[in-house]
């Protein structure tokens, strides 16, 4: 792009890198994405997700094609080459920045009180013994600091003491209530049941040993119709849902199931564009879910790295029931990411590009088990998912695949 290019050959730049990389939210989500970098320092991919909500996968695609351009120093750091600088003073002018954000809690809206330190401490160390994850059920641990910070913040709303259903709890977050609950609720002489309905018995048998049967536990499958004494229950649900269409529908239903007319939902999951997110709010719209806050980057994760290790917090108000008709309409299966996007693909070793296949038909079913095997030439744990642009540019297979 040259210094005098017109609106016209802008649009048709930024058109370029939507359609090279097939990006949904086409030039809209060029712009939002350059917009950023030219806003602040972002130094690599993760934080360039985590600032826009774009998935990573997503992101990385859109720097290589403007490593093409000469844009991105082809580096390890996300580095603007001069050409690039350029090029954003182009499409949006020079101008003078002036951050509001608070230099707390970076936007969050929520910093980590001294008096929760001694909580997070216990928490952290329950947490480092909890079951391992099972990716076919999409699970994917949050910090010992995001089950806290949950559970204070149904402190906040007058919500921790009443009755909460916790649907699928990985997490451990109805242990973190529990701990918050007796750190900072002690004089409650009869407080609201908690209960954790999970389809894995590892984390049902950890909750009730760690809380020594404190906690309710039920082996529940989400996609099994939710036992009739378990309807209207609740005075609050907290649900962390496979991140797709179907998931965060099963999910949020239950949910809306379970809980009284007026209860709250805490709903867990990506931000995504708004060609994603409108049947997402469509669906919680015809539960009878109205939306009454969200909270970016509210949940951090050891895992979820497609979304850059972090997801919002929605707080949503059961208004009604949804009728037979509406319920009808809703689909349940499938829903876990293995079943909508099947995992596979090749992955190339970040330090001797050793290629390896992924996926149920060869040797490393996901990307976690090929991790914790590492590469077989140098013992690298760290790999990188290849293109197809890549694929169709290299010659032979994967020693897997020879």
């Amino acid at each position: 792009m040259n210094d005098k290019m017109n609106s016209i050959q802008k649009t048709e730049w930024l058109s370029g890198i939507a359609q090279s990389i097939q990006l949904r939210e086409g030039i809209e989500g060029v712009t939002k994405a350059l917009w950023a970098l030219y806003r602040k320092k972002i130094h690599s991919t993760r934080d360039w997700s985590a600032e826009i909500r774009i998935p990573v996968p997503v992101l990385a695609a859109m720097r290589r094609e403007l490593e093409k351009r000469d844009f991105f120093v082809t580096d390890q750091k996300l580095k603007i080459t001069e050409k690039g600088s350029e090029l954003l003073r182009n499409l949006f002018g020079k101008q003078e920045f002036v951050n509001q954000q608070c230099s707390a809690c970076l936007g969050t809206g929520r910093i980590t009180s001294p008096e929760s330190f001694a909580v997070i401490e216990k928490f952290e160390a329950i947490c480092q013994s909890r079951p391992e994850v099972d990716v076919t059920l999409d699970q994917s641990h949050a910090t010992a600091e995001t089950g806290v910070r949950k559970a204070l913040f149904l402190l906040e709303k007058g919500l921790l003491g009443r009755s909460i259903i916790f649907m699928g709890d990985d997490d451990l977050i109805s242990v973190a209530c529990f701990l918050v609950r007796k750190r900072f609720m002690s004089e409650l002489e009869a407080p609201g049941e908690l209960f954790v309905a999970d389809i894995d018995d590892r984390y049902l048998s950890y909750i009730k040993d760690i809380t020594c049967d404190y906690i309710k536990t039920f082996k529940y499958d989400v996609r099994e119709p939710l036992p009739t004494e378990l309807h209207d229950r609740f005075d609050a649900a907290l649900t962390d849902p496979s991140y797709t269409l179907n998931g965060i529908t099963t999910f949020a239903h239950r949910c809306n199931v379970a809980v009284k007319t007026g209860a709250s939902l805490l709903l867990s999951m990506p931000f995504p564009s708004g060609s994603e997110l409108n049947p997402i709010q469509s669906n919680l719209l015809d539960m009878g879910w109205v939306i009454n806050e969200i909270h970016p980057n509210f949940n951090h994760y050891h895992g979820a790295s497609i979304h850059a290790n972090q997801s919002s917090l929605l707080v949503v108000e059961k208004v009604l029931s949804p009728t037979p008709e509406k319920s009808s309409r809703l689909r349940y299966t499938p829903f876990y990411t293995g079943e909508v996007r099947p995992p596979g693909g090749i992955y190339a070793c970040t330090a001797c590009d050793t290629r390896y296949a992924v996926g149920p038909e060869h040797k490393y079913l996901t990307i976690k088990d090929l991790k914790k095997a590492g590469c077989a030439e140098c013992e690298n744990g760290s790999f990188r998912k290849l293109s197809s642009q890549e694929l169709n540019k290299s010659s032979g297979d994967p020693p897997e695949m020879r």
